[in-house]
C-alpha cells in the first residue's frame, strides 16, 4: 500500500474516544479504577498494559467518552499495534480509526516529539500466544523496549492490569507449522471464538481494569545506563503484580 498514514501521523482517534468504546465497557459490565491521583496532563506518560490477550479489549479501557474523560481529564493518548495490522483488511481502517499507529521506534519517537502519550502492550504476540482460558495462571513476557523509549523521553510509566479478558473468548490453536509461518510475518497463531459467529466475548466472566500510580522516570540516554533500565522495569514488574495480588 502507498498510503500508509501509520508511518507518519496516523488518523484523529475518533473511534477510540467514542461512546462506541463506553458501550463495549457496558456490554461487559466492565470495572476500570484508578489509583492514585489524576495524572497532570502537562507530563507525558508510556501507558504499559497487561497481559496481552487474544482480542486486545483491553484497549477499550484506554477511550471512551464518559470512561477515561473521568480518569483521565486532559489526557489523550496514541496507541502502537503490529505494523502487519495495517495490511489486514477491516483491521488495517478499524485500526487507523482508533488511532494506532505502527510500534516501531521511529515512529513512536515521532509521536512522543510532537507531544502525544503512548499506550502499548509490551507482551506482544510472545505473550498473546501463553493465554490460556482453561487456566487460572497469568504469564508476563519481559521486555524492556518500551522501558527504554521512556527514559529516553522521560515519559512516566503508568501500568495496568486486566482482569478477565483470558476468560471472555476461546482460543484456538492453529497447526504448528502454520504458526511458524506467521510468526515469520509477525503474526499470532492463536485464533479466537466469540459468541456464535461474531468476535463478541461471552458474558458472565467479571472484566476489570486497573492502573496503577505512575513511575517517575529521569530523562538520560538508556544505552549508557542499562542499571538504570532494569531498575525501572523492575519497578513495572513489582508495580503489575501488585495489582494482581490485591485485585484478583
Amino acid at each position: 500500500l502507498l498510503y500508509r498514514p501509520q508511518l507518519s501521523r496516523g488518523w484523529p482517534a475518533a473511534l477510540l474516544y467514542s461512546r462506541l468504546t463506553d458501550y463495549v465497557a457496558h456490554y461487559y459490565d466492565a470495572t476500570c479504577i484508578r489509583e492514585g491521583p489524576k495524572l497532570d496532563p502537562s507530563r507525558q506518560y508510556m501507558f504499559a498494559m497487561y497481559p496481552h490477550g487474544v482480542y486486545g479489549v483491553c484497549r477499550a479501557f484506554t477511550g471512551g467518552v464518559a470512561l477515561w474523560g473521568e480518569l483521565f481529564p486532559g489526557i489523550r493518548l496514541r496507541w502502537g499495534g503490529f505494523g502487519m495490522a495495517f495490511y489486514l483488511p477491516g483491521v488495517r481502517e478499524f485500526s487507523l480509526l482508533a488511532g494506532v499507529l505502527d510500534a516501531s521506534k521511529p515512529v513512536l519517537t515521532r509521536a512522543i516529539h510532537r507531544g502525544e502519550n503512548i499506550a502499548l502492550l509490551p507482551g506482544g504476540l510472545d505473550e498473546m500466544a501463553l493465554t490460556d482460558g482453561t487456566s487460572k495462571d497469568t504469564k508476563l513476557v519481559a521486555r524492556k523496549g518500551f522501558v527504554a523509549l521512556s527514559i529516553e523521553h522521560g515519559m512516566d510509566i503508568v501500568p495496568g492490569f486486566c482482569f478477565g479478558e483470558k476468560w471472555i473468548h476461546k482460543t484456538v490453536q492453529l497447526p504448528g507449522f502454520i504458526q511458524g509461518l506467521m510468526r515469520r510475518w509477525k503474526m499470532s497463531g492463536t485464533m479466537l471464538k466469540g459468541r456464535g459467529p461474531s468476535f463478541l466475548g461471552f458474558l458472565g466472566v467479571p472484566l476489570g481494569f486497573v492502573w496503577a500510580e505512575p513511575i517517575r522516570v529521569k530523562k538520560m540516554n538508556p544505552a549508557e545506563n542499562k542499571a538504570y533500565v532494569d531498575e525501572v522495569f523492575a519497578e513495572v514488574e513489582v508495580a503489575t503484580r501488585e495489582l494482581f495480588e490485591r485485585y484478583k
